[in-house]
């Protein structure tokens, strides 16, 4: 309430008048101050409110089960909101798409812990582990193809060094999609591979890309960019891949008419297991019997 002028007047020449008009306007300052604050509370148990919806939703996704990477009873915790990279084993540090690989392994190749298997480009030990027959190697622009480098074998999978019929299991995990001639890696892979072999592997599948399509090629000693370049992480270099090639719905049929192989695409979700979130499918394309 504003009083008139001339009131104010009259206060300040009548002391207690003066002193009311003094303690009012000192409790409106007051009053103003304690509204501020207020609000500021306000915000702060926003914020605690919304920091409590986090971390239960981190709890709510922490749970006990059995981990087939390092093959123990364990908890799968959620260090972030992504699950493909976030969903952690504590025990070993696997993520979903590593365990899902294993699981598939031990589900629908029984014994392959005594086969003859190669990786290539694993950015990870869980396989070895457990096979006594494993191999591995890294694509090395510089060097050349089946030569040893510091103990690491350089293979171009659009153009293997080894005989035919070489391998029970042949593995990649999230590969075919840094290839410029993924065609030529799925027939090289098959070629490699004994009759009855497979090759296991995952790669990012998109969604809502009905046509499967490259982002970028090779053109003389240049790479010409179809799309604006995207990297993911490598275990080789400096330790960034170039994204090559987007994957959709065709997938499937693209691999088997490049590999003449037949392919089953696994899905799995299951908390127990730490089997979750996007783009964790795991392919198998399998070479004919003779």
């Amino acid at each position: 309430m504003k009083y008139p002028h001339f009131l104010k007047k009259i206060a300040s020449k009548t002391p207690i008048l003066g002193r009311i008009v003094s303690e009012r306007d000192q409790m409106r300052s007051e009053i103003s101050v304690l509204s501020h604050e207020h609000n500021r509370l306000l915000e702060e148990l926003s914020l605690i409110s919304s920091e409590r919806d986090h971390f239960k939703k981190l709890l709510d996704a922490s749970n006990h089960g059995y981990c087939h990477c390092c093959r123990q009873k364990t908890e799968f915790r959620l260090d972030g909101d992504w699950l493909r990279d976030q969903y952690v084993c504590v025990n070993c540090l696997s993520l979903p798409r590593q365990r899902h690989i294993q699981y598939i392994l031990d589900t629908h190749f029984e014994g392959w812990e005594r086969q003859e298997i190669h990786e290539s480009s694993p950015s990870n030990d869980f396989i070895s582990r457990y096979c006594n027959s494993y191999s591995f190697s890294q694509y090395l622009d510089s060097e050349e193809r089946g030569s040893i480098i510091d103990g690491v074998r350089c293979e171009d999978l659009e153009a293997l060094t080894f005989p035919d019929d070489s391998f029970d299991l042949f593995i990649t995990q999230d590969v075919f999609e840094h290839i410029f001639s993924p065609h030529l890696a799925a027939k090289e892979i098959m070629r490699a591979l004994k009759p009855g072999g497979a090759h296991v592997f995952t790669v990012p599948k998109e969604k809502h890309l009905s046509v499967s399509r490259p982002r970028a090629r090779p053109v003389n000693s240049e790479i010409e960019y179809l799309h604006d370049p995207v990297y993911h992480g490598s275990p080789v270099g400096d330790g960034k891949a170039l994204v090559t090639w987007d994957y959709g719905d065709d997938f499937e049929a693209l691999i088997g008419r490049w590999s003449g192989g037949v392919t089953t695409t696994y899905l799995t979700r299951d908390r127990s297991l730490g089997i979750d979130g996007e783009y964790i499918e795991v392919f198998v394309t399998r070479k004919p019997r003779n």
